[in-house]
C-alpha cells in the first residue's frame, strides 16, 4: 500500500496486525470458505475462530486493512445483555427522574432502580451498569434537561461566530455588578456594590468604553458609556489623572447587546439611528452571542477578586471574608482602577488575536490606512442629547407641566399666542432641575419656573410618593420641593447608620455632579443645599430606578 489511511489514533502495531489479518484473511473473500480454513487462519494468528469470522466479515465489506481498524472489539459502550424488562425501568428511571431539572445524583438513580426491580422479583443491575447507560445518554439532552439550555449550548455544535474584519465594525455592551463593596466619600462607611457598564470592539478586542454607578442599569447610564465611546478619551485620562495611550474612538457600524430594557428602550434606539448606528440584540436566552463581552467582564472580574473588599464570585468563595470591613474603595477610586485594568489588558497578548494585543492591533489597522468615523470637537452635549430620555407635552400659558413640574422660557409666550400643539421635549433623570425644549431655532435649556438647586427625577418621585402616603390630595410643587429640602436633616441624621441612605445620597449628588460635568449650568442664585434627602417609601411604591 502506497500510503496509510483510517483511524488517526492507531498505532504502528495495531497497523501491522491489521495488515497482517488481511494478508491471511483477504485470499478467502469472495470464496467459499470451510469452517476448516477458518480455523486454520485463525490458528495462524494466534485469534479465536469467532474473531476471524468478525474479521472476515469486515474484509468483505472493504479489503483494505483499514477495515480491520474501525473500532474497539467487545461490546459497545453502554450496552450490556439484560433481561428486557431490567432495561425498560433503567429507561424509565433515567427518563423520568435523572433527566430533570431536581438533578438526582446518580446514588439516587440507583436506589430508585433498584427498588423498581426488587419489587418485581428481578436482580437488580449494579453501579457500573448504571453509570454506563447514563453516559450513553446523549449530552446535550442530558445537560439541557439537568442544567437548563445555556448549560447544554456547550455539547451543540456551533460552527461560524461573530466575526469582525475591521476596528469599529461591532461593538459589543453590556453590564455587570461588580464584586466589590465599596465606600461613601464623607463617612467612607460600605456603599454596596457598583454597576460596571463596558464596551469592547471585536475586531481589535479593544475596551473602547466604559461607565461606573452606584444605579441601577439605566438609559443615561447606558448613554454615559456610549458618549465616552465615542469620544476621544484624552480628557477622560486627564480628569481620572492617569496619561497612556488610548486611540479608540469614533463611530461604529453596529452595537450589539443583550435584551435588557434600557439597550431595547426609544431613547438608545433614536441615538443611535441619529448617527447611522444599528442596533443588533442577541438572540433571547443564548449568552454565547455575547462571549467576547462576557469574557472581558471575566477579565475585569477576575482581578478585582484580588482588590480588598472584593465579594468574589459567589458564597462559597467569599467563604468568611468580611467584604464590608475591609472595603477601601470610593467610587472615584474605583474607576480609577477600572481604567488601569483597561490599560493593561489593552498592552497584554490576547489569545483570540493570535498573540497580538489589541492595542497592536488597533494600531496595524490605522497604519493600513482605517480612519475612523470621528466625532466633531465639541460635540459632547450634543450626542448626550441625542440620547436622553423624550416626551411631547403641550406649551400652555402658564409653561410646560411635566412629571408635576412647571418649566417656563420668555420665548413660550409666542407659542402660546400662535396656539402652538405639542412641543418635544428631553430631560436628564440626573437633574430634573431643567429640561431641554426644541424651539424654532433649536433645542434649548428650560429651567423650572421657581429656580431650584439640582435633584435628580429618583429623589422627585420619592417625594411624590412621600406625599401621596401622607394622602394629601392639595399639595403643589413648592410643597414638593419643600418636603424634599425637608428631608435633608433626616438623611443627614441617618447616613451614618444606615447603608440605604448613604448609597442613595452618594448616588443623588454623583449624579448630579455627572450632569454638570456634561452640560456646565451655573447653580441658581440663593439656592438651597444640593444634598438632597431621599425619604423612605411605602412598601408597596414603586419608584422607577436610575
Amino acid at each position: 500500500m502506497a500510503g496509510r489511511i483510517g483511524r488517526d489514533d492507531a498505532s504502528d502495531a495495531q497497523w501491522d496486525r491489521a495488515v497482517a489479518i488481511s494478508q491471511v484473511l483477504g485470499p478467502l473473500v469472495g470464496t467459499k470458505t470451510r469452517r476448516a480454513d477458518i480455523d486454520r487462519a485463525a490458528a495462524e494468528l494466534g485469534i479465536s475462530t469467532s474473531s476471524a469470522y468478525a474479521h472476515l466479515k469486515s474484509l468483505k465489506a472493504d479489503l483494505r486493512p483499514t477495515a480491520l481498524l474501525g473500532g474497539r472489539p467487545g461490546r459497545p459502550q453502554g450496552s450490556a445483555s439484560l433481561d428486557l424488562r431490567i432495561e425498560e425501568i433503567v429507561a424509565e428511571v433515567l427518563k423520568r427522574s435523572y433527566c430533570s431539572d431536581q438533578k438526582p445524583s446518580e446514588t439516587a438513580v440507583l436506589r430508585d432502580i433498584r427498588g423498581k426491580c426488587m419489587a418485581e422479583g428481578l436482580l437488580p443491575p449494579g453501579r457500573k451498569l448504571v453509570h454506563s447507560r447514563i453516559v450513553a445518554l446523549d449530552l446535550y439532552q442530558r445537560l439541557r434537561s439537568r442544567e437548563g439550555e445555556n448549560v447544554a449550548e456547550r455539547a451543540a455544535p456551533r460552527p461560524g461566530g461573530m466575526v469582525a474584519t475591521r476596528p469599529n465594525q461591532i461593538w459589543l455592551i453590556d453590564h455587570t455588578l461588580a464584586d466589590v463593596i465599596l465606600l461613601d466619600r464623607r463617612y467612607r462607611q460600605p456603599l454596596g456594590r457598583p454597576t460596571l457598564t463596558l464596551i469592547i470592539d471585536a475586531y481589535t478586542r479593544m475596551c473602547v468604553g466604559c461607565y461606573a454607578s452606584l444605579g441601577a442599569p439605566s438609559i443615561v447610564q447606558t448613554a454615559m458609556a456610549l458618549l465616552r465611546a465615542f469620544m476621544p478619551k484624552e480628557a477622560l485620562l486627564e480628569a481620572a489623572g492617569v496619561a497612556w495611550d488610548w486611540p479608540s474612538h469614533g463611530f461604529p457600524e453596529i452595537v450589539h447587546s443583550d435584551n435588557g430594557s434600557d439597550f431595547r428602550s426609544l431613547a438608545i434606539r433614536r441615538g443611535l439611528n441619529t448617527y447611522d448606528v444599528e442596533s443588533h440584540y442577541r438572540p433571547v436566552r443564548k449568552p454565547r452571542f455575547g462571549a467576547l463581552i462576557e469574557r472581558f467582564i471575566g477579565t475585569i472580574m477576575g482581578e478585582l477578586h484580588l482588590v480588598p473588599g472584593t465579594t468574589f464570585s459567589n458564597v462559597q468563595q467569599r467563604g468568611e471574608y468580611d467584604s464590608d470591613r475591609k472595603a477601601v474603595m470610593t467610587l472615584d477610586a474605583f474607576e480609577h482602577w477600572v481604567l488601569l485594568q483597561i490599560a493593561r489588558y489593552h498592552r497584554s497578548p490576547h489569545a483570540g488575536l493570535d498573540g497580538f494585543t489589541p492595542l497592536s492591533r488597533w494600531t496595524e489597522a490605522t497604519e493600513a490606512g482605517f480612519r475612523p468615523r470621528a466625532v466633531q470637537p465639541g460635540l459632547a452635549e450634543d450626542l448626550l442629547l441625542a440620547f436622553l430620555p423624550s416626551a411631547a407635552r403641550k406649551v400652555s400659558r402658564t409653561g410646560i407641566q411635566f412629571k408635576k413640574l412647571r418649566y417656563w422660557a420668555v420665548w413660550f409666550g409666542p407659542l402660546i399666542r400662535k396656539g402652538q400643539g405639542s412641543i418635544q421635549l428631553r430631560y436628564d433623570p440626573r437633574d430634573m432641575s431643567w429640561i431641554w425644549v426644541l424651539a424654532p431655532t433649536g433645542w434649548e435649556r428650560v429651567h423650572l419656573y421657581h429656580r431650584q438647586a439640582p435633584f435628580t427625577l429618583r429623589e422627585h418621585e420619592l417625594a411624590i410618593a412621600e406625599m401621596r402616603t401622607r394622602a394629601n390630595a392639595s399639595w403643589t410643587e413648592e410643597d414638593l420641593h419643600a418636603l424634599r429640602r425637608e428631608s435633608t436633616e433626616v438623611i443627614q441624621a441617618e447616613s451614618r447608620a444606615t447603608r440605604r441612605s448613604r448609597r442613595q445620597n452618594e448616588h443623588a449628588e454623583r449624579s448630579i455632579e455627572g450632569s454638570q460635568g456634561v452640560f456646565a449650568l451655573p447653580a441658581p442664585e440663593n439656592a438651597p443645599s444640593s444634598e438632597f434627602a431621599i425619604t423612605t417609601l411605602a412598601p408597596k411604591a414603586v419608584v422607577e430606578e436610575w
